[in-house]
């Protein structure tokens, strides 16, 4: 994989760029890395705007072959597994996934990741995964409607480096990563880093309903095993996992 890097100053969303890009034919690899993001997208119509000079705002292209296609679900993964990864590199601090999405640094989220899909003649030729990490106090504003504490990379670990970087030794952790997400060991590599593991948390629903589960693991599918207060264990496809004070691991 090769990557080739799109530099931009302001745009709306990097993974509007990247997925146009593609719809012109653009090449596994294109990175499209933003100084400043206007119009970013999260989860969940969240949104994720970035700040120039503290924050890092990219997107990665990616054109799935055959054994890909069927493991679309493991490409958000693969954004927030990079970013980890990289974290732990530099730094030496561990960092954690929040299911499916997000990356914690000491519990607070520094990372938001969203993978989108364009489908041509029915197929997902293109997956487009998004990155939006805080490099450095000021990457959000305190006033933002945000669904978990935020915190930036910097506040958290006592780094400071050039987005750049960053920016690279993210791209450098994807590379490897991408050579084992047809694996069983991508889905190891995820719960060695799932946040809240064996803990008890709420999580709420597509439905919007929430409830209390302990949260095992990550399956081979991308879904997330929980266990209810019965002791039954089901997996949630989609489903968000909230702060909450009464987390357990009893």
């Amino acid at each position: 994989m090769k990557f080739q890097l799109k530099n931009l100053g302001e745009v709306g969303s990097t993974n509007d760029v990247a997925l146009e890009a593609a719809r012109s034919g653009a090449e596994d690899g294109l990175v499209v890395w933003a100084q400043q993001q206007t119009k970013g997208r999260g989860q969940r119509n969240h949104t994720w705007e970035s700040q120039p000079k503290s924050s890092l705002t990219f997107s990665v292209l990616f054109r799935p072959n055959q054994e890909e296609l069927t493991l679309l679900g493991r490409f958000t993964a693969l954004g927030a597994l990079a970013v980890a990864q990289a974290i732990k590199a530099i730094t030496g601090i561990e960092a954690q996934v929040k299911w499916p999405n997000d990356v914690l640094l000491n519990g607070k989220k520094i990372c938001g990741v969203l993978a989108e899909t364009d489908l041509q003649a029915g197929n997902a030729n293109t997956v487009v995964v998004g990155v939006g990490v805080n490099l450095l106090p000021g990457a959000f504003r305190e006033s933002a409607a945000m669904n978990y504490p935020a915190s930036d990379v910097l506040s958290e670990t006592g780094c400071s480096l050039e987005a750049e970087t960053w920016l690279w030794a993210i791209l450098e952790a994807m590379q490897e990563l991408r050579e084992l997400l047809p694996s069983d060991a991508f889905i190891r590599a995820w719960n060695e880093r799932l946040a809240f593991k064996g803990e008890k948390k709420s999580i709420r629903n597509h439905k919007g309903e929430t409830g209390l589960f302990r949260l095992l693991s990550v399956s081979s599918d991308g879904s997330l095993l929980v266990e209810d207060a019965d002791g039954q264990e089901f997996s949630l496809q989609s489903a968000e996992v909230l702060p909450s004070s009464s987390s357990s691991s009893e």
